[in-house]
């Protein structure tokens, strides 16, 4: 069951608002998508926030997971066993970053190149964790080519065990 808030009427003068309080049951055909940031009730208002059961919104998680590669995602497999949104991004971490890391190794080792294409793929790993960690952050399950898919088939074979 969720709680969400609609604003139902503002005042622009007194910057009043009203708020109505609702609450959703999910049917067992949505249960996979619960953890969606679009998911709404039948009030079309959006939920105020999904807490995990770290205690903390699950956005933000999110967004952790990524935070020192897949060092964090890791963490967050081991620790977060309910919240999908966080397990998938924590996975997708270690997916990513686990490349990321083995490619910088094996690429440094390229005799005239290596240095320049390490450093390029520093580069891309920067801006790839950075785009990551603000998909997370805005509640969006962002799939990057390959690793996204892996990780979703690695959860559920991890899940079915």
């Amino acid at each position: 069951m969720r709680t969400y808030i609609k604003v139902v009427n503002t005042s622009a003068r007194s910057q009043r608002y009203d708020y109505e309080k609702y609450t959703y049951t999910l049917g067992e055909d949505q249960k996979d998508h619960n953890e969606d940031s679009d998911a709404r009730g039948a009030s079309g208002a959006r939920p105020l926030s999904t807490v995990t059961s770290l205690e903390i919104n699950q956005n933000v998680a999110g967004a952790l997971t990524y935070l020192l590669g897949w060092v964090t995602g890791f963490f967050f497999l081991l620790i977060e066993k309910e919240n999908s949104f966080v397990r998938f991004h924590a996975m997708q971490s270690v997916v990513v970053f686990v490349a990321f890391t083995i490619a910088s190794i094996v690429v440094g080792w390229l005799a005239i190149v290596g240095g320049v294409l390490t450093t390029l793929l520093g580069f891309v790993g920067i801006f790839v964790w950075l785009f990551l960690m603000y998909q997370a952050f805005l509640g969006v399950r962002y799939k990057l080519p390959y690793a996204g898919d892996f990780a979703e088939k690695q959860l559920e074979n991890v899940g079915s065990k």
